[in-house]
């Protein structure tokens, strides 16, 4: 049956349901409510959800968990601030699925609200020297998402130098592995991407929005498919990466000392966000 929010356009309204409702001020969220979708398939308990994220957030002020039905809750906060430091701290997870945020704009009815975009830092590992700058890597980068503009220049793991960028990543798609390179002597190398604080990924499809045995492809296959099968791992996991080591030294000479010091000044280059 057609849903009643739809075919009204078609009924006989009486003067009373044809009597029009001004909708309060848009202005009262104020960019306070975020939308979240859970991925998870437990039933959602809200005061479980309510102390798991007060001890993430750690927010200035407070704020209200409401349960809007098919895995969607509302995070209604107190204070603007504490609402863009949630968005900006993404990606998010509960019980090691995935957690999707929206903010809720104004005019914004929940049932239509699209949870397809998650931002990651993703890292760029194997890139060339010459193409470790922001500007490359965003393009090199663009394939996984809308690349922001927060862009952090070195990071340093297992032995292997990176670059980390900003992304925007569309979650009903499946995730970039990585991008193919062309040297400048014709050999073809790959670039790999690993992502920071990456929850449960299904390794056959590569979508977040599931765990393997979730999967479509898995139940097709009556659990046939076997390990070899997989074209996506655990390998996209970025390990905890420490944004406090130094990255780099600038090291003065003795034209750069104002103050007439012989010994060159060395100053840690920390790129923030």
């Amino acid at each position: 049956m057609e849903d009643l929010s739809v075919m009204w356009k078609k009924l006989s309204l009486s003067e009373e349901e044809g009597s029009e409702y001004s909708g309060q001020s848009p202005e009262i969220l104020g960019g306070k409510v975020i939308a979240a979708k859970f991925y998870t398939r437990r039933v959602l308990n809200m005061e479980a959800i309510a102390r798991t994220f007060k001890q993430l957030w750690s927010t200035k002020k407070g704020f209200e968990v409401k349960d809007m039905g098919n895995h969607v809750v509302l995070f209604v906060f107190s204070d603007k601030t504490d609402a863009e430091k949630v968005l900006l701290g993404e990606p998010w997870s509960y019980d090691k699925y995935l957690v999707s945020l929206c903010r809720l704009e104004k005019n914004g009815v929940v049932k239509d609200l699209v949870f397809e975009k998650t931002v990651f830092w993703v890292q760029l590992h194997d890139i060339l020297v010459c193409d470790m700058t922001p500007e490359a890597a965003a393009e090199i980068g663009r394939v996984c998402g809308d690349v922001l503009l927060g862009i952090r220049d070195w990071g340093n793991q297992d032995g292997s130098t990176f670059m980390r960028i900003r992304v925007r990543v569309n979650t009903s798609k499946r995730l970039c592995r990585g991008r193919k390179l062309r040297r400048e002597d014709g050999e073809i190398g790959w670039i790999r991407f690993k992502y920071e604080r990456l929850p449960i990924l299904c390794y056959w499809c590569g979508r977040l929005s599931h765990s393997d045995k979730d999967c479509e492809l898995w139940i097709k296959s009556n659990g046939s498919l076997m390990e070899n099968d997989r074209q996506f791992g655990a390998w996209l996991r970025a390990p905890l990466f420490n944004m406090r080591k130094c990255l780099a030294i600038r090291v003065g000479g003795d034209a750069d000392d104002s103050n007439g010091d012989t010994v060159g000044r060395m100053t840690k280059i920390l790129v923030e966000l």
